[in-house]
């Protein structure tokens, strides 16, 4: 590029005023490529905070007495959720716990159950950003009890979400605000949050009636 030829891009970023919905979806079975899911997808309109924490690993590559190349590869990532709170039974399926009746048995060898995480989150300009996180696991943390007393409290529970990389894909974000720059019809919460999508192969079926899709090694 030519000095005549250099310019200035002015950029104006939206940003998030808020976090809206969490939705999990249960794995049903899962094999080295695929994933099939449940049915059901739950949303649940609770959620207060979300802190996404990626794992990183790291390594310079050292070559003739300096640094040649720095590697990144994301590992996964922790997801801290702060919630009013999560519906019991769905809390009950993660565990892998035992319900009869009003009852529910938590045994030490429970099987836990993994799941898809989904959110979304609305940006200033009305713009809206979805995410899925294809593989989750729902990592144990502190239970607090407290009494009530005469003053208000705001109620919480803190809930720890283990995100894993499946194909390599940790992470299915989409912005409304970038299909409409494409040219594209942006997808409403609805289309994009009716199927976990973990592969390019799958957006055939956004805003479409879900299948699973049939991949092989020609794809």
């Amino acid at each position: 590029m030519s000095e005549n030829e250099r310019r200035i891009t002015h950029i104006k970023p939206e940003f998030e005023v808020t976090i809206g919905s969490a939705y999990f979806c249960f794995i049903e079975s899962k094999t080295n490529d695929t994933i099939t899911y449940e049915n059901e997808v739950f949303e649940v309109p609770t959620i207060k905070t979300l802190g996404v924490t990626r794992e990183v690993s790291s390594l310079p590559v050292w070559a003739s007495g300096d640094i040649y190349k720095y590697l990144n590869q994301t590992a996964g990532a922790d997801i801290a959720l702060v919630a009013v709170t999560l519906p019991q039974d769905m809390l009950a399926k993660i565990e892998g716990s035992t319900k009869q009746g009003g009852h529910t048995f938590n045994r030490t060898n429970d099987i836990e159950r993994e799941f898809a995480f989904g959110y979304w989150g609305e940006n200033y300009d009305r713009s809206f950003t979805y995410v899925w996180h294809p593989v989750c696991k729902l990592i144990p943390t502190e239970e607090n009890h407290a009494t009530r007393t005469q003053d208000l409290t705001d109620p919480q529970r803190n809930y720890s979400v283990k995100v894993l990389p499946f194909n390599n894909v940790w992470r299915h974000k989409y912005s409304t605000k970038q299909a409409i720059e494409a040219g594209e019809q942006p997808l409403t919460k609805e289309e994009f949050f009716l199927l976990p999508i973990y592969t390019e192969n799958q957006l055939i079926y956004l805003g479409n009636t879900p299948e699973p899709p049939i991949e092989s090694e020609n794809i």
